[in-house]
């Protein structure tokens, strides 16, 4: 049926059906134009072509020759794929691909990052995570892991990402995994690079754990209710007050902290101002029998914020606040002092800060300076304590303990004003609730010891864009220590016990090696499931230098975060070595502060350089027109859909692996990486346009012997495609080197179109109806063969099953290896084309293009060959270039007539300076630099049509063209 339409397709494009029709050398092939069925299509194809076996043969086949390694960021197995993981794999497909292509031993190990929050999440519901003990939690976190994984290993499979999917994964649950991120946080501890300490750390109520920086997301319209709050000077004889109370003017966003308030702090550097109220309102509680300390420069913000008017006292330098006490705002029984420090200024509030070293980094700094209580009063669930006082217990901070502080600063007549405050507030990425800062006791890394040597490994690491290193460095620079702790049930756990009396922390060498030895066999599990007698025998407490027995000592707690997990993934599948750097790692762009960061400080603790030499990062992927994809505007666009359509095949209709590959390879990944229906049928329109020159190239493939083909027989215009196509490879493969796909596809789409409607068209009278066997024809077949093969290399790492396909359709030659994969051959090799002497071509088929685009501007649609077109040029070196072509005055198969697709072309040179134009002529500039004019005539042929050929070099009605006689004379009986 297929071979059946093609034929008619090409009697159609010839004309009527006629006894010569079985002479013309049609395309043949049962290669399908378009496929239907393309999801169902493109699994067949994976089957047959044994797309799960390509992995495993190049690991055999390569094994002697040079390795790339990328190292796949494990992916969290909470949920089903969605686009972006469609750009994560493909991208990195494509990467393998072409490095397979180039000869190379692909080491790919996909994983996935099994523990954490997120899972536990999506696993369990949050009404039963307090009936719910850790051996629960954890048994049903990874059994929904092991579905997560399963579903998306289908999804990766399905867009043709090569892999050993049967046995080369990792996971981060594994016992062999578990046990050696345990001997890299042992390893870490003794070179002092993980240490235990009080520290204040994002702290997420909602999760009620402690969370990195890479957990947070940052909402920019959090609203914070704020207060305007004084406290009042408890001697205020230092200042020009006439005998009214002194109060020190603060502002906060967080009131519920005002109950841990040890301190204010003002500058040292700033002045600031008495003031007095001689005009209050009752927008606010100013009372105008006080007077109040504030920055100079901050009054008339706050004046206007207050609806008040100021009037200034007296104006001093900020040093003679310094050790002044203040009366808390809650209550007369405690008193803050006021302490000088950097962190205050005047751009916001009263240039006065309250300080409350439980919940602030800053106030935390301050507080060790300063040799103050770290206090804090808030539970894991972001409820005030007993221990809080003001009858808070039991009170939400964020919403009934906010309320109930401001009530008391009313009872006190210390609140000024209320007032609610737009500002930008880290949110627990998971739960997408506001968190908090929590000092407490939590196990650090310590980069601030690592940052130098981590600065400096990333100055060899190459990065993809470029803006990406110093991207990164800028986040490593931020980060003074890296909280590793974790207060969750499914994680590996921080192996260290506790001393019930002293607290004294028993983590030595004989503890580690028992307890990885426990996990080698077991798994993390024992951590929970063991009792403690086992998990801490008499010997091990012994080995470790302590006394007593197990009962007096408490297990630890906390589980590693799971950035920790994957940060040292380099080193359980990669080696710990010098030769263990992988050559590549791609992630997205919030991997700066996450999986690239936590890979390098744990590579640079352990073996001193970063575990990369090269860094690619691509952008998140957003609706058309930039806008974020969200379930609530219906603009989320699931890739399995794409590829295997929707249950409306209408409005979802399938696209196939392929083009969702080409969509991704096509998009400006290093930026926003748009979506939309119109993008994936556009990708699919490139697609098909790729599909059909494919198609052309192998149809006219037939019988094509490449021993028997001349190089000496190409013409100028094969010539000139070959010299063409060289170029092409060239750029394409530079572009393949530098990660620039979307250039890949705008170059192949452009040659594509070129190759297509130039070349394709010009050699077709020749392709079809000159000798089977004649040099020209085969001349036209080699570079036919050429294109098709270094064609399907171009394509290929993108496109696989396309590739796979042609492949199979692709006629086999004698001599020639039966066909097979064409992963399983090399890259395009130029060098036979290199050979050939295309010294002159580009001069000569550039003026004869310029001539051919004039003459097909100025005949009928589709119809040249109806035309005889004449040429007049003056004599010289444009008029020498084209009589290459053509060598009589008038030929009706000369090169020159091929390359105009008319029926015949007349060649006149002379003394020409100007020409005059009537309406069947044009003049056109064929040599710019010299300002070489021709003139092109056209006019119907006078001659017959050729039944066979169509052109119109018959001499009568109904006869064949002297060339079309010679061809059947000889080729053909009839």
């Amino acid at each position: 049926m297929l071979i059946r339409l093609v034929v008619r397709s090409s009697i159609r494009f010839y004309g009527s059906k006629s006894q010569y029709s079985a002479t013309v050398l049609l395309p043949r092939t049962t290669f399908p134009t378009r496929v239907k069925d393309i999801s169902q299509h493109e699994q067949e194809l994976q089957k047959i072509c044994e797309f799960d076996d390509l992995y495993k043969w190049q690991q055999e086949a390569h094994q002697d020759n040079a390795s790339f390694t990328l190292h796949d960021g494990p992916p969290y197995a909470n949920g089903d794929v969605h686009v972006g993981h469609a750009v994560n794999k493909i991208l990195k497909d494509i990467i393998n691909r072409y490095k397979l292509l180039r000869g190379y031993r692909v080491n790919y190990r996909p994983g996935w990052d099994c523990h954490g929050l997120p899972i536990e999440i999506k696993a369990i519901k949050a009404k039963d995570f307090k009936s719910l003990g850790s051996v629960d939690i954890r048994e049903k976190a990874k059994q929904f892991a092991l579905k997560t994984i399963e579903a998306q290993t289908r999804a990766f499979k399905r867009w043709g990402v090569m892999a050993d999917w049967d046995e080369q994964c990792y996971f981060t649950f594994d016992k062999s995994y578990e046990a050696s991120e345990l001997e890299a946080f042992y390893e870490l501890y003794k070179r002092r690079l993980i240490y235990r300490d009080l520290k204040p750390v994002y702290w997420s109520p909602s999760s009620q754990t402690a969370l990195a920086e890479a957990e947070l997301e940052y909402d920019k319209n959090h609203i914070s209710r704020s207060v305007y709050v004084t406290f009042p000077l408890c001697h205020p004889t230092n200042f020009a007050a006439n005998g009214k109370n002194v109060l020190v003017l603060v502002w906060t966003t967080q009131p519920w902290t005002l109950p841990a308030n040890q301190t204010l702090c003002f500058s040292p550097n700033l002045m600031y101002s008495l003031v007095g109220v001689t005009r209050s309102s009752s927008a606010n509680r100013i009372r105008e029998d006080c007077v109040y300390v504030l920055a100079t420069s901050c009054i008339e913000d706050v004046s206007l914020l207050l609806d008040v008017e100021f009037k200034t006292l007296e104006t001093f330098p900020g040093t003679r606040l310094d050790g002044l006490e203040c009366f808390h705002p809650m209550t007369r029984h405690r008193t803050s002092r006021l302490s000088p420090s950097a962190h205050a200024t005047a751009d916001k509030g009263t240039g006065i800060v309250h300080t409350a070293p439980a919940y602030g980094a800053e106030d935390f700094d301050v507080a060790q300076k300063l040799d103050l209580p770290v206090d804090g009063h808030v539970d894991n669930s972001g409820c005030f304590m007993e221990s809080a006082g003001f009858d808070l217990a039991g009170k939400f901070i964020f919403t009934s303990g906010n309320e109930a502080v401001v009530e008391i600063l009313k009872q006190q007549n210390c609140l000024v004003l209320e007032h609610d405050y737009v500002h930008s507030y880290p949110y627990d990425w998971r739960t997408k609730k506001p968190i908090f800062i929590k000092t407490s006791r939590q196990w650090f890394i310590d980069t601030h010891q690592l940052q130098p040597k981590a600065l400096k490994a990333l100055g060899s690491v190459n990065f993809i864009p470029n803006s990406g290193k110093s991207s990164m460095m800028s986040q490593l620079k931020l980060r003074p220590y890296w909280c590793i702790s974790r207060q969750r049930s499914w994680g590996v756990p921080i192996p260290v016990f506790y001393h019930k009396e002293s607290g004294q922390v028993l983590l030595t060498e004989a503890l580690m090696r028992h307890i990885i030895s426990l996990v080698k066999r077991q798994g993390s599990d024992v951590w929970w499931t063991l009792p403690i007698s086992e998990l801490l025998p008499q010997h091990v407490i012994h080995e470790s230098g302590f006394t007593g027995c197990s009962d007096e000592f408490e297990r630890g707690g906390d589980i590693l975060d799971i950035w920790f997990d994957s940060g040292v993934s380099w080193a359980v599948v990669l080696g710990n070595g010098p030769t263990s750097k992988a050559d590549l790692y791609l992630e997205g762009k919030d991997q700066y502060n996450g999986w690239f960061q936590s890979s390098l400080l744990t590579s640079v603790g352990l073996q001193s350089g970063a575990p990369y030499h090269n860094v690619m990062v691509h952008g998140f992927t957003v609706a058309e027109g930039g806008q974020k994809m969200s379930k609530s505007l219906g603009n989320v666009v699931d890739p399995m859909v794409l590829i295997n359509g929707g249950k409306n095949k209408e409005r979802n209709p399938a696209y196939g692996a392929d083009v969702l590959r080409w969509w991704v390879a096509e998009s400006k990944v290093f930026d926003e990486i748009q979506i939309s229906d119109r993008l994936m049928k556009d990708a699919s329109a490139s697609v098909q346009k790729i599909r059909l020159c494919l198609r052309f190239l192998i149809s006219n493939l037939n019988n094509y012997e490449p021993g028997n083909a001349d190089v000496s027989n190409l013409r100028t215009i094969d010539r000139y495609f070959l010299s063409l196509l060289t170029k092409f490879v060239a750029e394409v493969s530079t572009s393949y080197n530098e990660f620039r796909f979307s250039r890949v596809c705008r170059q192949t789409l452009n040659y594509v179109t070129r190759l297509s409607s130039l070349y394709f068209s010009v050699i077709k009278d020749r392709l079809y109806c000159d000798e089977e066997r004649g040099d020209s024809r085969v001349a036209c077949q080699m570079v036919l063969h050429f294109h098709s093969e270094a064609l399907l290399k171009v394509v290929a790492p993108i496109l696989p099953h396309l590739a796979e396909e042609v492949q199979m359709f692709r006629p086999n030659f004698s001599g020639f290896p039966e066909s097979r994969s064409p992963f399983k051959d090399s890259w395009f090799n130029c060098d036979v084309i290199k050979t050939l002497d295309t010294t002159s071509v580009d001069n000569v088929m550039s003026a004869a293009l310029v001539l051919r685009d004039v003459f097909i501007s100025m005949v009928p649609s589709a119809q040249s060959l109806k035309y005889d077109v004449t040429i007049e040029l003056p004599t010289g070196s444009a008029s020498n270039n084209l009589k290459m072509l053509q060598t009589s005055t008038t030929s009706s198969d000369s090169e020159l007539c091929e390359i105009m697709t008319s029926s015949r072309c007349t060649l006149l040179e002379g003394d020409w300076s100007s020409f005059d134009c009537e309406s069947n002529q044009k003049v056109v500039t064929l040599d710019n630099d010299n300002d070489v004019m021709c003139r092109i005539s056209i006019e119907t042929s006078h001659l017959h049509k050729c039944p066979r050929c169509r052109k119109h070099t018959a001499s009568s009605n109904g006869n064949l063209c002297d060339r079309c006689t010679f061809v059947l004379s000889n080729s053909w009986d009839l």
